[in-house]
């Protein structure tokens, strides 16, 4: 496996001293695994499912024209906020390396299947075992038990419910690169730092293909 990890740093300066940032410091790292198996020769016509990493990768292939055979280079790109909710499934269906991928670049991968925003289980279960396994008062249970109703059935507005959710959690970039008549493919996933630059993010995914060709 082939692992190349890269730090973005982009940092905002306010008024003319640029020492600190209002604003802190974010970042992307990459993670690949395998590689293309193309002819040194082949001319390479990029198909992407992602604008901008189909403009990146028309510009870079273009700057190193190849006159061989033409061979097509298929990307496809999935890009999901790992907010609850979300599931590997979402992200990448059927591929367990993406979830090792995305452990490999710090993140805790998405479950298999969407559980939503809720626990697993109700608070009355949880409630019930943990008052078995403390042997609490009688007192001490009635109170718990009057705390879990509760918040149950209060569900007031919180300030954090407009904060867009790629401002709170990290997003994950998952770029699947293949070639016509050839079974070689490369992976390629991003982790986007809470408020990184996607975009960003979208042309370093697509400059690490274009260098996996190239180089």
């Amino acid at each position: 496996m082939t692992v190349w990890n890269r730090r973005l740093i982009a940092c905002a300066a306010l008024g003319a001293v640029a020492i600190f940032s209002a604003r802190p410091a974010t970042a992307t790292d990459i993670k690949t695994l395998g590689r293309l198996k193309i002819p040194p020769d082949a001319s390479i016509l990029p198909v992407c499912t992602d604008p901008v990493v189909q403009g990146v990768l028309n510009d870079d292939l273009r700057a190193h024209a190849r006159s061989g055979t033409p061979v097509v280079l298929t990307v496809t790109v999935n890009s999901r906020v790992l907010a609850p909710g979300v599931s590997i499934q979402d992200l990448s269906p059927g591929d367990p390396s993406v979830v090792e991928m995305l452990r490999g670049l710090g993140a805790e991968p998405p479950p298999l299947a969407d559980t939503g925003d809720k626990p697993l289980e109700d608070p009355y279960t949880v409630q019930a075992r943990r008052q078995a396994l403390m042997h609490q008062d009688v007192v001490t249970q009635e109170f718990n038990n009057y705390v879990v109703q509760r918040n149950e059935m209060t569900h007031g507005p919180s300030p954090y419910d407009n904060i867009p959710p790629d401002q709170t959690y990290q997003t994950a970039i998952v770029a699947r690169a293949s070639v016509s008549d050839s079974a070689s493919e490369l992976k390629v996933v991003a982790l986007v730092d809470p408020g990184g630059d996607v975009r960003a993010a979208k042309k370093l995914v697509a400059e690490t293909i274009a260098d996996a060709i190239l180089h």
